[in-house]
């Protein structure tokens, strides 16, 4: 029986691989998703190759378990995609391909079904033809076609103010790769706009085409990447897993809202799923657009040096104007809600806001309202003693949910009822502090009692085919006021909003993060850009505690340069990105002493392998969210201006980590963190 090395998604002491015995009538094919023994379980793994026999490991040889019927084969394209993955993010090689390749449970021997290609879409109109594109997207177009046709890598930076258009220049740009012989993939952020993406694209022509992300079932994911690895697919919209789909002749990747956070993955591997795409297209010689309003410093300071090739798209369509933007102050409306003895919601919706609801709901006209906080109070607190209902596994309060009349840890799940009274005095009452999106939509439910009300955010999307019902509802007008998180914010083209409410504009500009200015700014603006989209005017209120923010302020002008020109000095003169590099190693564990003492341990392995480098390290220290899941949480930062001696630094420490054991405690590496909480 032949040898193989097989990848497999759990820690190996030591090993990139384990190797296991292949029937033999079964042909060796590297990339084969095979079912194998680890321990007392199966799990799913990666063919990598043969194993010479005289090569063979000490340790008893299993048999590979089995081997799916249609195979799943991820191509040697991905197979070294997979490999800088797992060495540029510090993960396992099965890890990568675990999260890069779907299981390939429930499949059969049958033609590909097509379910996944009917995927409800909501977009009540098709995108303008090319003759229809004004001077600025056809130059940023004829820019772009040139990149797909030449034979070399050719990113370009495609920064639009909201309502300009980018969508139709990406659309037309794959139009061209597809005629050219070649396969299209178009990234977005999340799963709710990929039904709206694909219609786009449907309603263009585009029939060989299928949505591709975590929603779908592992049948119907498995679907899809056969279906492109055999070239039955042209073009694939799809959430960061995509990335990794096996297109046989990839001409054109774009990255939508290149900015999002959500292209992060939070757990190993850590990867950016933006930066991959560069690299898979810098190793394919292709095209690659990175396209939003309000780029990451990251990719604008890369654009201005010419690394990236900068296309401005600095009007909406038709020359529409740009939403009308207000502040509205909190601390009055809190100063005149406390003297009337109003409730906390009514302090919250100023009257700014309340008049501009009123107006839009009388002409007939709809609105967003933002607030980017879920649940129906941020805690539950007694007003006798002051004791807030914290979760048991998280240093964080529960949020009430008063859809299900309980507490809910957002952080580990753990779920409460809300108690009768309070465990700590006995007293009975109890009071809902802080605001969430729920309460928001009772208090204008209350003040607009005819008006009809959707809310969209994780809560209300739990459902397969929720949320295209819900935007469905909206973009065909049954609905009046739609009422979300920063779902609401993403990549939505609704002509019928006049007005976009943001609740609270400053909840993130204080997190104890770098860029938190930065995610402020961008989802503002975002947001903003929700309204005047079609033939009317819109209007946009911020409300913030803090009117006078510079970030506020830019966001309220909706103006990227000034923006980035005072975040950029910040960020140069503290050396953090993009003018630096950080990278991030976590320590968890259920015991304080312990987690500190690995934390000690760590920073000394560190300081070792930087030597004489130009590596500044940061830490140990509790990490801002201190807790969670039961786990204490401190982390240590290695960031410097020198690539090369960051990346030198991290590989003699991950050789002295692998080598350690730290009982109780278990670390992660995150390079090119996107944030530190």
């Amino acid at each position: 029986m032949p040898l193989v090395r097989v990848a497999v998604p759990v820690p190996i002491s030591g090993h990139e691989h384990l190797v296991y015995a292949l029937p033999d009538d079964e042909p060796v094919v590297p990339g084969l998703r095979v079912l194998v023994p680890v321990r007392a379980r199966k799990i799913w793994g990666t063919v990598l190759g043969a194993e010479p026999a005289a090569a063979a490991p000490a340790y008893r040889i299993r048999s590979i378990a089995g081997i799916p019927e249609p195979r799943l084969i991820v191509s040697g394209e991905i197979l070294s995609l997979a490999r800088w993955v797992a060495d540029y993010y510090a993960a396992s090689l099965g890890e990568v391909l675990h999260a890069a390749a779907p299981s390939p449970t429930g499949l059969r021997r049958r033609a590909p079904r097509a379910a996944y290609l009917e995927e409800e879409g909501w977009h009540a109109e098709a995108p303008p033809v090319r003759s229809a594109l004004n001077d600025d997207q056809r130059r940023a177009l004829e820019a772009i076609e040139a990149g797909i046709a030449a034979p070399s890598f050719a990113p370009f930076l495609l920064h639009g103010v909201t309502g300009s258009g980018k969508t139709a220049v990406y659309l037309h740009a794959a139009r061209h790769a597809i005629a050219a012989g070649g396969q299209a993939l178009i990234l977005v952020p999340e799963i709710a706009l990929s039904p709206q993406a694909l219609d786009a694209f449907r309603r263009a022509g585009f029939e060989r085409s299928a949505v591709y992300h975590s929603g779908l079932l592992a049948r119907e994911r498995a679907d899809v990447w056969r279906a492109a690895a055999d070239g039955a697919l042209d073009l694939v919209v799809g959430t960061r897993s995509a990335v990794f789909l096996p297109f046989p002749d990839l001409r054109l990747t774009v990255i939508d809202e290149e900015q999002d956070g959500a292209y992060k993955q939070d757990e190993s591997p850590r990867y950016h799923a933006r930066d991959v795409a560069l690299v898979r297209a810098q190793r394919s010689r292709s095209a690659v657009v990175l396209t939003t309003a309000t780029p990451s410093l990251e990719s604008y300071a890369r654009a201005t040096r010419g690394d990236y090739a900068l296309l401005e798209l600095p009007n909406r369509v038709d020359r529409r104007p740009m939403a009308t933007v207000r502040l509205a102050d909190l601390r009055s409306s809190v100063s005149a809600g406390r003297a009337g003895g109003k409730s906390t919601v009514s302090r919250i919706i100023t009257p700014l806001l309340v008049e501009a609801i009123g107006r839009t709901l009388e002409r007939g006209e709809q609105g967003i309202l933002f607030l980017n906080r879920r649940g129906h109070s941020t805690y539950l607190q007694c007003r006798g003693c002051g004791h807030v209902a914290h979760c048991d596994r998280c240093d964080v309060p529960f949020t009430v949910h008063a859809d299900e009349a309980g507490l809910r840890c957002h952080y580990c799940g753990l779920r409460r009822k809300v108690p009768a009274g309070c465990p700590a005095c006995g007293a009975v009452d109890l009071w809902f502090g802080g605001l969430g999106i729920q309460k928001v939509e009772r208090e204008v439910a209350t003040l607009f009692p005819s008006a009809r009300l959707a809310r969209l955010d994780l809560d209300s999307v739990r459902r397969r085919g929720s949320a295209s019902a819900i935007l469905g509802a909206f973009r065909a007008r049954e609905t009046d006021l739609l009422l979300g998180t920063q779902m609401v914010a993403k990549g939505f083209d609704f002509p019928g909003v006049t007005l976009v409410g943001v609740i609270v504009a400053d909840l993130s500009l204080y997190l104890p993060d770098f860029r938190s200015a930065e995610r402020t700014f961008q989802l503002l603006t975002q947001v903003a850009g929700r309204a005047g989209r079609g033939d009317l005017p819109g209007e946009v209120i911020m409300q913030s505690f803090d009117p006078t923010s510079p970030a506020l302020r830019a966001a309220a002008a909706q103006d990227y340069a000034v923006f980035f020109e005072r975040e950029a000095a910040e960020r140069r003169e503290l050396r953090y990105p993009p003018y630096g590099r950080i990278v991030e190693i976590e320590l968890r564990g259920r015991t304080l002493e312990r987690v500190e003492a690995a934390g000690a341990a760590v920073r000394r392995m560190v300081s070792r392998a930087a030597a004489d480098r130009p590596v500044q390290i940061l830490g140990p220290a509790p990490m801002p969210l201190a807790r969670l899941r039961g786990e204490h949480r401190w982390h240590l930062l290695m960031k410097s201006v020198s690539r090369p001696a960051l990346r030198e630094t991290l590989a003699r420490t991950l050789t002295r980590l692998r080598e350690e054991r730290f009982p109780g405690v278990r670390w992660a590496v995150d390079v090119d963190p996107h944030q530190l909480l």
